[in-house]
């Protein structure tokens, strides 16, 4: 066999090689799609009737005090905030195609735009990226890409919480990936404090937001009875819808990052498909090749000795 036959059997058999591991990440990564998007889909509705009680809340004057602090989770400010966070949610590794570029490019420019940001990361890639890009990180949190319930993102919804309830930051903003369907995932950016009477992103309004015109406002001379009192359930409403709007985010997020790897895994797949099967042809034109020359110095040899 000649050296370029040789050196063709080896490329072939290590893209087989190649081919074989992105198969089996196509499958795991399927497997992970399938569940995290039951996931994503099953507390939609969850999460939309959650913001549809904040739009009636923002739109009631009724839970206001001047003196009461919690007042700035429901008022919408009209003047430009003096520091704002922003959460960045990307993947733990790689090989997720455009997943993290895509979010971490919208991150970037959002960052520009307003000076004075701090960047709160939950994903390894978002740190290492931003931090590349001579960002400064807060806090950087691993992600949890299998989160079965909201206690994965209890310890950072609750340090935002009291950021913001502590006048630390004046608006808390969300970015993540949107999940459509399986080759299609939106990155946005999503205000989370202060809650807004329009529910929008910051590339503009959500696709499955309900119209404020459906939402009914509180009559202004209705009068409630709270137990203990409604400050303390006000409070406690804000961080519960806070932290679903969070985990919504993360499930979004993990939707989104395993579609992602998996599309990315099956186009490396059906590549190596495509390059095995020209080096196979390759392979045997250069073995044909050989075989043609052998038979040839054989009948010249022959030739020569009669």
């Amino acid at each position: 066999m000649s050296a370029n036959a040789k050196e063709v059997k080896q490329r072939l058999n290590s893209i087989n090689n190649t081919r074989k591991i992105t198969k089996a990440m196509e499958l795991v990564a399927a497997a992970k799609m399938r569940k995290s998007v039951e996931s994503a889909l099953m507390t939609r509705s969850y999460h939309s009737l959650a913001w549809e009680i904040v739009e009636r809340l923002v739109n009631s004057k009724l839970w206001f005090s001047s003196k009461n602090p919690i007042k700035r989770f429901f008022e919408e400010e009209d003047k430009k905030p003096g520091k704002t966070t922003l959460v960045v949610f990307t993947s733990n590794r790689g090989l997720c195609g455009a997943f993290n570029s895509n979010i971490i490019r919208l991150s970037a420019k959002y960052i520009k735009e307003n000076e004075n940001c701090e960047i709160i990361t939950i994903g390894n890639k978002g740190a290492a990226s931003l931090s590349a890009m001579g960002k400064k990180i807060d806090l950087a949190y691993e992600k949890n890409d299998s989160a079965k319930d909201d206690s994965s993102v209890q310890k950072i919804a609750s340090e935002i919480f009291d950021r913001f309830k502590k006048q630390e930051t004046d608006k808390v903003m969300v970015a993540y990936t949107d999940y459509k369907s399986a080759i299609s995932q939106n990155a946005t950016i999503k205000q989370l404090f202060p809650f807004q009477r329009k529910s929008k992103t910051w590339l503009g309004e959500m696709e499955n937001e309900k119209n404020l015109d459906e939402i009914i406002e509180a009559p202004e001379n209705l009068e409630y009875l709270y137990e203990p009192n409604k400050y303390e359930l006000l409070e406690y409403l804000a961080q519960r819808i806070g932290q679903a709007e969070m985990y919504q985010a993360l499930l979004e997020s993990n939707a989104s990052e395993h579609s992602s790897r998996m599309v990315a895994m099956k186009n490396a797949s059906d590549a190596a498909k495509d390059m095995s099967e020209y080096l196979v042809l390759v392979f045997n034109k250069a073995r044909q090749a050989a075989i043609t020359q052998e038979i040839a110095e054989i009948s010249a040899g022959t030739a020569a000795v009669s």
